[in-house]
């Protein structure tokens, strides 16, 4: 096939005409670029070649596991195998490089330089490439080399400390590898932030994402509770980040659910409870005493949800309008009938005739209808090779003799597609700065994890973020206390303006519209319909600002048979799948919350991927758009590789707190002898060392134990040995003796000592922002992406409510509308004295 035989129209996607070399393995670099594929470049993977046996023969009959595995993170890519250990394997990538746009890896530090295709190496055959490593720990730091799985992160970035059933349970990983999954997404939102620097300036540079980074960062408002108030988190099962109660899991006669319920929603949560004399009861009739009564209520709530199913309250919780999401297992998550409607289900086949269910893109700029399955190991090696460097069959021929590269099966193969050009090298003084330098996003109102981390995502990359807040007396549901609202606000809106208006009156809904006529991007989270009711939803916005993109971030999209209904974080990590499988080893009967709301994170990260998206589009054809983010397609999409495993093979995906989901055991948490807890991933590479690490030479060779299927079978056994061991010593013991070894495994920490780990120091994810009303500052977490081109900046404190009206209102034209600015703590104090808060 020739390259150029089906060009893709010009245009059509975020990242139509770009080239990706995907080198990357396992979860994270893969899901990164399955992303980068979804927004429409065209992806390489370069693969080893096959063992000297040969490929593993196809059963043109069904999937095995394994392939379903492959089939959620490698479809729409194409596949070359080369020997990048051989002098001719490593040149023809370096010839490949001069034809890319983006090179992605995930091996640990030193591995590329060794190879030989490291950045510096690489940008001397295309000084504008763009490279990206993900890496466990990043590229510099005492822990850079250290071997880093998922449970490792976790444990290091102190939200497992506080993932507790209780404060004397166990820790709890969550069931799905977000430290994986999350490195992905912040992968690919630093490529396209990459490219979008790129078109403006001509100059390429590295982007290093680190999974340790990117998990301390999605603590937000946790830290600076922990560092500058002294309030480390604590397990609160049944309690909301904002103080809401009732929150958290309940046990049905059949099932569970998550609940949340605001103070909006109580009267009708308790007309479908049947139980009116909630509402009179003082210990419960509003938020602040429902808070101080918290125990009374949950033991109470606990006997009403076991009279019914799950499935009878999510039906009538959530049409009363009471947010209410059923624990849902992984393949039912595909059955779900707002899933359906949404794409998130997609079903692809492969040469021989082979179909699976993959999870959809959550950004929509993909069309399922041209998704194609993942290629056999090299079977677009003689495509790729042909088409882009001209080698012909001679050629192809001699180098597959030498084991320069592998030629698999060609069947099945998708044309390349024309690649567009970018210009020639960039002057040396444009090549320092930030992707979105120049790009107003105004953000509506509300400290929601989805709206304002995506909003603080894309002021990290430069954008002037200005926030639309309410007027002094329209906030009706205060923080519990002081210092969790000035957590919230330095945690969520770092580096951000903020204005005020009222968007009831004219003269506020006047003023929005004048900043949004010359605004690139306005960020919303409210429920579908309500800013139509104010006449600023985007089909009005747009007709004054064609160029406008629109992001809306909603639990259920705007679409499908759920889209009106209210959600809160724990709602989508039930319906999400994940919920499912995360347990206490000890209770494996109670799926357990993440403590970090990520239902809303997630959707935070989407939200700022499709942004950089649809503005790169934008460039591309000159008007803006609407992106309709979805938390639950979110949640879905971090579903990858088990939706095929789940829906299309049949594995029943159960909790395994004490198995790895790579085959790794032992695994899991452990207590040692100061009453901590200490984490270990142990495949079999480890396993030697490992047993030596427990002085127990003994168990390499005990037949019981010697091959990771043997310590499946005799799991009880193993384990009855191991914990014990951990016993012998303290947790900063097993972890000096673990770093010593380089073996996977680490102290469960604190928020605190997680932002005190010299790792976190050395990357630079501690720093402290002058505040207005804290002496002293106050400390947050910093961005985790880090782009070479990005200047040196002294980060910026979070706004005070309205405190640059009339200074955005010069800017932009406009007349200032009526503004009461207070501090953060006076507005807190006037609001809660008025509803009777923190009392």
């Amino acid at each position: 096939m020739n390259a150029d035989t089906s060009p893709t129209p010009p245009s059509t996607t975020p990242l139509s005409g770009l080239r990706v070399l995907d080198l990357c393995r396992v979860v994270s670099g893969p899901f990164g670029s399955l992303l980068l594929a979804d927004l429409g470049a065209e992806v390489i993977r370069i693969e080893s070649l096959p063992p000297a046996g040969g490929p593993v023969e196809v059963d043109p009959t069904r999937l095995s596991e394994d392939e379903a595995f492959n089939w959620g993170l490698s479809r729409n890519k194409h596949s070359v195998s080369i020997d990048l250990k051989s002098d001719d394997g490593r040149a023809i990538f370096h010839r490949l490089v001069a034809e890319a746009d983006i090179v992605v890896d995930n091996f640990r530090p030193g591995v590329t330089q060794r190879l030989g295709i490291d950045r510096e190496s690489l940008a001397q055959h295309n000084p504008g490439i763009i490279t990206c490593s993900l890496t466990g720990f990043g590229g510099d730091g005492p822990w850079a080399t250290m071997p880093a799985y998922d449970p490792i992160v976790q444990a290091m970035s102190g939200t497992m400390n506080y993932t507790r059933l209780d404060p004397g349970q166990p820790p709890v990983r969550w069931g799905i590898p977000i430290g994986d999954l999350f490195a992905g997404i912040f992968s690919a939102i630093g490529v396209v932030g990459a490219v979008i620097h790129r078109d403006r300036t001509g100059a390429g540079q590295h982007v290093d994402v680190s999974m340790l980074d990117v998990m301390l960062a999605l603590n937000t408002y946790r830290v600076p509770q922990a560092l500058t108030f002294g309030e480390e988190p604590l397990p609160a099962p049944f309690e909301g980040g904002q103080g809401t109660v009732p929150f958290g899991n309940f046990a049905c006669s059949e099932g569970w659910v998550a609940i949340c319920i605001s103070q909006r929603m109580w009267p009708a949560a308790a007309a479908v409870m049947e139980r009116p004399d909630l509402l009179t009861d003082e210990r419960f009739n509003t938020g602040p005493a429902r808070h101080a009564h918290r125990e009374e209520l949950v033991e109470l709530l606990q006997d009403v949800f076991k009279q019914r199913s799950a499935d009878w309250w999510q039906e009538h919780l959530m049409a009363a309008g009471v947010v209410c999401g059923k624990v849902t297992r992984v393949a039912d998550v595909f059955r779900h009938p707002q899933v359906l409607a949404r794409d998130m289900a997609v079903q692809i086949t492969d040469e021989f005739g082979r179909t699976a269910t993959v999870a959809g893109d959550s950004l929509k700029f993909s069309d399922p209808a041209t998704w194609w399955a993942p290629r056999q190991t090299g079977a677009d090696t003689a495509l790729v090779l042909g088409s882009l460097l001209g080698l012909d069959g001679a050629a192809l021929e001699r180098l597959s003799a030498s084991g320069a590269i592998h030629c698999g099966d060609p069947r099945g193969g998708v044309a390349l597609r024309s690649r567009s050009s970018h210009g020639g090298a960039p002057e040396e003084a444009r090549q320092v700065g930030l992707p979105l330098e120049g790009t107003t996003v105004l953000e509506m109102n509300g400290d929601e994890p989805s709206k304002a981390f995506a909003a603080q995502l894309l002021a990290d990359l430069g954008a002037d973020v200005i926030r639309v807040e309410r007027p002094y007396g329209q906030v009706l549901e205060p923080y519990p206390d002081e210092t969790r609202e000035a957590s919230f606000r330095a945690g969520l809106n770092r580096g951000k303006r903020s204005v005020t208006a009222d968007l009831k009156t004219t003269e506020g809904r006047d003023f929005l519209l004048g900043l949004a006529r010359n605004a690139d991007v306005i960020l919303d989270n409210y429920r579908p319909g309500v800013l139509r009711r104010l006449g600023l939803d985007y089909e009005t916005l747009s007709q004054s600002n064609e160029q406008l993109v629109a992001t809306s971030i909603t639990g259920f999209g705007h679409s499908g048979p759920w889209s009106s209904y209210p959600a809160f974080d724990n709602a989508i990590q039930a319906l999400g799948g994940g919920m499912s499988i995360s347990v206490d080893h000890t209770r494996p009967d109670v799926p357990v919350r993440w403590g970090n709301p990520i239902g809303g994170l997630t959707g935070a990260m989407f939200a700022a991927l499709g942004t950089l998206a649809a503005l790169r589009l934008r460039s591309l054809r000159g008007r803006g758009q609407q992106v309709d983010v979805s938390l639950l397609d979110s949640q879905v999409a971090l579903l990858s590789y088990r939706a095929p495993q789940a829906v299309t093979v049949g594995k029943e995906f159960l909790p395994e707190p004490r198995r790895g989901g790579t085959g790794s055991l032992p695994f899991g948490v452990f207590r040692t002898a100061d009453d901590r807890w200490f984490t270990i991933c142990i495949t079999q590479q480890f396993w030697s060392k490992f047993c030596q690490a427990a002085d127990h030479p003994e168990w390499i060779d005990d037949p019981r134990f010697s091959t990771e299927l043997d310590r499946r079978a005799n799991e009880d056994a193993l384990y009855a040995l191991v914990e014990p061991s951990f016993l012998n010593r303290t947790a900063a013991e097993w972890e000096a003796m673990y770093f010593s070894l380089k073996l996977p495994g680490a102290v469960i920490l604190s928020i605190g000592e997680a932002f005190a780990h010299p790792q976190a120091l050395a990357r630079g994810m501690r720093i402290r922002l002058s505040d207005h009303d804290i002496v002293g500052g106050i400390e947050v977490a910093n961005t985790p992406i880090k782009l070479s081109a990005a200047p040196d900046l002294v980060a910026a404190s979070s706004p005070t409510p309205g405190a640059d009206t009339a200074l955005v209102a010069v800017e932009f034209g406009l007349d200032t509308p009526p503004v009461d600015v207070r501090t953060p703590a006076e507005r807190w104090r006037a609001t809660a004295s008025d509803t009777g808060a923190g009392v």
